[in-house]
């Protein structure tokens, strides 16, 4: 699983914070076997990749539902419906999702 943020420069900060947060937050995780993040610097922007591999999806799934991670979107959602104002976010995010492909284990 990758989880792609983008953002302008100046809000590198906030990236990292978010980095070391979701290492404290991963490790220990059911069926985790691996967590790296990869950085990449562009002219005007900053880019972080959260790349996490998993034993099965059924892993992922999991703990991206736990109740901590839940409880944050949900309060988003709460603010945004109280206020009327959706919040603007300053991090462009892509995720995706990839299976292991080894050719010489497929059978025919």
């Amino acid at each position: 699983m990758n989880a792609r943020f983008e953002a302008e420069k100046s809000h590198e900060e906030r990236l990292k914070a978010k980095a070391k947060k979701n290492k404290q937050d991963i490790q220990g995780a059911e069926g985790l076997v691996s967590y790296e993040c990869w950085r990449k610097e562009k002219k005007d922007t900053i880019e972080y990749v959260f790349v996490s591999k998993w034993e099965k999806q059924e892993d992922f799934k999991t703990w991206i539902s736990r109740d901590e991670h839940v409880a944050e979107h949900k309060a988003q959602r709460q603010q945004q419906k109280e206020t009327g104002v959706k919040p603007t976010s300053a991090f462009k995010k892509t995720l995706q999702s990839y299976e292991v492909y080894d050719e010489l284990e497929k059978t025919n």
